[in-house]
């Protein structure tokens, strides 16, 4: 495909092709936002404090470039929820949810229960593998529970998953909002999330509400003609690049925080604008395993990337700005090849079962 994507046909390809083709590195880029290690380990194996390197560097990319994952995934999330639904009744509502108890709702139960199972044989085996700041099971209370599931998770970064069941429990209504208010609301909502109001709203994060409604928007009104935005690439990356110098810069002060949301905005116009363009030239190529294996790795990094950080910690006893680096590259670069490993073994000896906890993806 060496000319600009031009047909209707050809734009939904490109657009598929480009969703499809962003969910692994996404998924990387939120392994990366969790791997950061500020607090200091108790047995002095590692120093991260007063190492103004590291500091930076982990912060540019766990902090700002990795920061498009999760207001992109979302707005994709809105985007497909709609994605050629031109009216929205009460028929199709029920099917979407119904499809939603397979590729949100059962994994989402059964990655939270496995972690407590883990848990659970990790006070009675292992507890020396605990930090001791968490209250045992055995003392939990209803209230704790509830809390476990729907709260402060086990299975931490199932959070996404949890906002994304509430929006779509609440499809009616926004398909409605998202109707009635068009471009006004996108717009009054993009401010109010640059300037940082509403942190806790019903779905706990304006981030979640926001770009849920912005991709229902661009869906509800056909907003996709992704060929439209190729050429922007090169300098939207100019622009990023810029807004993330300043960011970097500007973190310690008020307008560093809305200098970060725009730069967030920038980025993920740059991601989009980028993928399309070399998949539409093709150059990149979408891989099935890749993107097949992004929700396992997206479920089970959380249980075990401080082990892993904490392992690569002790044997490498790292002092230095260089060896924190390298900590802190490679303990997320391990999680995600062991994660692709286990994946394919899964994949290949237990189809069924790992299309269940995955969703069927």
């Amino acid at each position: 495909m060496t000319n600009m994507i031009a047909s209707k046909t050809s734009n939904d390809d490109l657009l598929s092709q480009t969703i499809t083709f962003l969910r692994f590195p996404l998924i990387v880029a939120v392994v990366v936002i969790h791997s950061p290690f500020y607090a200091e380990v108790d047995d002095g194996l590692m120093l991260s404090t007063g190492h103004d390197v590291y500091d930076n560097i982990s912060y540019l990319f766990s902090e700002i470039f990795s920061r498009v994952a999760v207001p992109l995934f979302f707005l994709i999330s809105g985007f497909l929820f709609f994605y050629k639904t031109e009216t929205f009744t009460k028929e199709i509502y029920i099917r979407k949810l119904k499809k939603r108890v397979h590729t949100l709702l059962i994994p989402y139960l059964f990655w939270n229960f496995l972690v407590a199972a883990l848990y659970f044989g990790a006070e009675k085996f292992f507890p020396e593998l605990l930090n001791g700041s968490y209250k045992s099971l055995g003392d939990y209370t209803w209230y704790d529970w509830m809390r476990a599931f729907y709260g402060h998770l086990f299975c931490y970064p199932f959070w996404f998953i949890r906002d994304l069941m509430v929006l779509s429990l609440l499809s009616p209504a926004i398909y409605w909002v998202v109707r009635k208010g068009k471009v006004y609301l996108i717009v009054g909502l993009g401010i109010i999330w640059i300037l940082g109001f509403g942190a806790h709203l019903l779905v706990n994060r304006l981030t979640a509400l926001s770009f849920f409604l912005f991709g229902s928007y661009l869906s509800i009104f056909r907003k996709n003609s992704i060929e439209k935005i190729c050429p922007f690439w090169k300098i939207s990356g100019i622009f990023y690049i810029l807004s993330s110098i300043a960011v970097l810069f500007l973190k310690e002060y008020i307008i560093g925080s809305y200098l970060q949301s725009i730069n967030i905005l920038i980025g993920m116009f740059f991601v989009v604008s980028l993928t399309a363009h070399f998949i539409g030239k093709g150059a990149w190529h979408t891989d099935k395993f890749l993107t097949g294996s992004s929700f396992f790795i997206y479920a089970y990094h959380g249980m075990f990337l401080s082990l892993i950080i904490k392992a690569v910690c002790s044997a490498l006893h790292p002092q230095s700005d260089a060896m924190l680096l390298l900590v802190y590259f490679l303990s997320p670069a391990i999680i995600i090849l062991a994660g692709l490993g286990a994946y394919y073994v899964l994949k290949k000896y237990l189809p069924r079962t790992t299309a269940f906890i995955t969703g069927g993806r």
